[in-house]
């Protein structure tokens, strides 16, 4: 048989990798970490099936006869749709080791750490089903883990956090075995099993998967290589390869396309609060933040803010439409306050054309400084005279229109809105671009 072809998201799939090579070292393996995608288990299933047909048939035609989903929310999404699709190739999926723990538990109560889009699946909906055999099994979903160990890695203060922060709730409910459902929780076995406590087993089902790998294969091939490819930065996927497998491997950028299209979602919160890589602040040429949204900031963030913002305008000048200014963002969670020109509101200019010049300048901002996830609240409307439902609509279109032009440059835009009414204008706005 030819190569194995292996895909994930990003790194998860790693750990499977690593378990094949063990007990394959010398098969011809292509493995994929669809990286300008990741991750996965953030995405709606039908994003994340497209997807999957658009690898495989990339690694089908790279010469791959037999192919492994090293991927739980991929699997759960995908893997009965794959086999209708391709109906000549074999597939080896991830599917929650639910049977073994059931098995070996002595209480009756298991856990299962797992992304939304793996409990959202039909594969795992099944397997409980035709598994748990009686046993409680307590879902646990895990959302920003997987993205923590991708960025940041699993020895990072923030990816340990988590990790606690979810198996928690699962020691509490006197669980005794864990199972883990995303491939990127192996990376994560001992601190995971530190958080579990003494006498609770963590299954990881990396082993069992590259076992049935190895079966379906005709024969195991001698003197292959293992190909590193990445729909995202060949460098850091090589310095991911090396801290989670110990191995200097060389990697190639494929390009499969613009279907990595940002996610764009409508969400009711405060700004200073949303967990992503930057926000974006709508502020005056001079960059004084004196009221509302942006007093929240500084508040949020700290003086550095405004004092950046000062030194910015006198390296800079007053800011211009269409362009932007960086700061950092203190104690908030995001890394970075965006700030664009809001433009007031008036009759007889180009109220729309300014307002997506802002927004398209902040965009393009978050693509030059590496922000993946940017929240974006209704810059201009109220404060600077914009008509509230016709901002948000503009507002939409624009993401829409520029994300789209520009695929695969950040991977998530929230349209923030501080209450409901503001998240229905978003939303109708949203819907009509998407039209």
């Amino acid at each position: 048989m030819g190569c194995v072809g292996i895909f994930d998201s990003g790194v998860g799939g790693l750990s499977v990798l690593a378990e094949f090579r063990r007990l394959a070292p010398g098969h011809p393996v292509v493995y994929l970490a669809d990286q300008a995608w990741t991750p996965y288990g953030e995405r709606s299933l039908g994003e994340v099936r497209s997807r999957a047909v658009a690898i495989t048939e990339y690694l089908v035609g790279r010469g791959c006869e037999l192919m492994v989903v090293a991927c739980n929310s991929a699997s759960a999404a995908a893997l009965h749709h794959l086999r209708e699709v391709f109906p000549s190739v074999p597939f080896v999926g991830m599917e929650p080791a639910v049977k073994p723990a059931a098995n070996r538990s002595e209480r009756g109560v298991i856990g299962v750490l797992a992304t939304e889009a793996t409990f959202q699946g039909e594969l795992y909906a099944s397997v409980v089903d035709r598994h748990a055999n009686g046993t409680e099994v307590i879902e646990q979903p895990c959302p920003g883990l997987a993205d923590a160990i991708e960025r940041l890695g699993p020895a990072d203060p923030e990816t340990l956090d988590l990790t606690k922060k979810y198996v928690a709730p699962l020691r509490e409910a006197g669980v005794d075995t864990i199972v883990l459902g995303c491939t990127h929780y192996p990376f994560l076995l001992d601190e995971i099993q530190q958080a579990a406590g003494g006498g609770v087993a963590v299954i990881d089902p990396a082993p069992a998967v590259a076992r049935q790998t190895l079966r379906l294969l005709d024969e195991e091939v001698g003197g292959g290589v293992t190909t590193y490819l990445t729909t995202g930065d060949p460098a850091v996927f090589r310095h991911q390869i090396h801290t989670l497998l110990g191995v200097t491997a060389s990697t190639t950028h494929v390009d499969l396309g613009s279907s990595a299209s940002a996610r764009v979602d409508v969400v009711v919160g405060d700004l200073t609060k949303q967990d992503v890589d930057a926000i974006v602040n709508a502020a005056n040429v001079g960059l004084q933040h004196g009221g509302g949204v942006a007093a929240a900031i500084v508040r949020a963030g700290g003086a550095v803010i405004q004092t950046e913002s000062d030194a910015w305008v006198a390296q800079h000048g007053p800011l211009q439409v269409g362009l932007a200014a960086v700061t950092t963002a203190g104690s908030m969670p995001s890394r970075h306050v965006i700030h664009v020109a809001g433009p007031i509101y008036s009759t007889g200019q180009d109220n729309a054309g300014m307002l997506r010049a802002a927004v398209a300048g902040a965009l393009g901002a978050a693509g030059e400084i590496g922000a993946r996830s940017v929240a974006l609240p209704a810059i201009s409307a109220g404060i600077y005279g914009y008509p509230v439902a016709e901002a948000t609509a503009v507002i939409a279109d624009e993401v829409v229109t520029w994300t789209a032009d520009h695929p695969g440059v950040v991977d998530e835009v929230r349209l923030l809105a501080l209450d409901g009414e503001v998240a229905g204008h978003f939303a109708r706005g949203l819907a009509a671009a998407m039209d």
